[in-house]
């Protein structure tokens, strides 16, 4: 069973993607996700967030918890930066009295598999190689012995994929298929690097914090 709990959940879509465990700033400026942001930080909890393109909302998200308040400006906005947790499938939104959409989410996890270690060293080298040629040592390499046991959230977060192929992999229940999807990505881009603009202004501009 994938599924593991269903609930209410309130829900602040964006045209990003947030997967488990990365970190993402953010500029709340609009009034209710203003009332949004204080509800959690006066009573500690989540929010989820969900890829929205040309006005169309994905069904799978990934559950926020607030990290940090960087910055308060004087008129109620707010810099923050959240912490992705679970991943979630929404069910339908529900009524509610809040200014902002609260719907009833599935959480779920990756079905069992077993891991393909040699799939999983070979992605995880193959980023290091692309980090490097795009970040020139500013992103820190990761550890083939990484202890992470999804290595693949991690690896997405300077990866240069579009916005909806990220969408695709954290809608993927399988971390041999998404080490599957990064691992032929690096390899098809790791030969343009150096000689596209586009594609390094993509990989720079990710908006994700650097993974520690």
């Amino acid at each position: 069973m994938t599924s593991y709990s269903i609930r209410n959940l309130p829900l602040f879509p964006l045209e990003v993607v947030l997967f488990p465990g990365s970190l993402l700033p953010l500029h709340i400026f609009e009034e209710r996700y203003k009332t949004l942001v204080n509800e959690c930080i006066q009573q500690n909890k989540e929010f989820g967030i969900n890829y929205v393109n040309a006005a169309r909302m994905s069904p799978v998200g990934c559950s926020a918890i607030l990290k940090k308040v960087v910055k308060e400006h004087g008129d109620g906005r707010k810099d923050i930066i959240v912490e992705g947790k679970s991943r979630y499938t929404v069910k339908h939104l529900v009524e509610s009295t809040a200014p902002y959409f609260v719907a009833k989410v599935s959480y779920f996890n990756d079905r069992e598999e077993e891991l393909d270690d040699i799939l999983r060293r070979h992605t995880i080298e193959l980023y290091n190689r692309f980090v490097e040629a795009a970040f020139k040592g500013t992103v820190p390499k990761v550890p083939e012995g990484s202890p992470e046991m999804v290595i693949s959230f991690v690896l997405v977060q300077k990866a240069g994929l579009e916005l909806k192929e990220r969408q695709e992999l954290l809608t993927l229940k399988s971390e041999n298929e998404r080490l599957t999807l990064l691992s032929r990505h690096f390899e098809s881009t790791l030969p343009l690097v150096a000689s596209q603009e586009e594609h390094k202004r993509l990989v720079l501009n990710d908006g994700y914090l650097s993974p520690t």
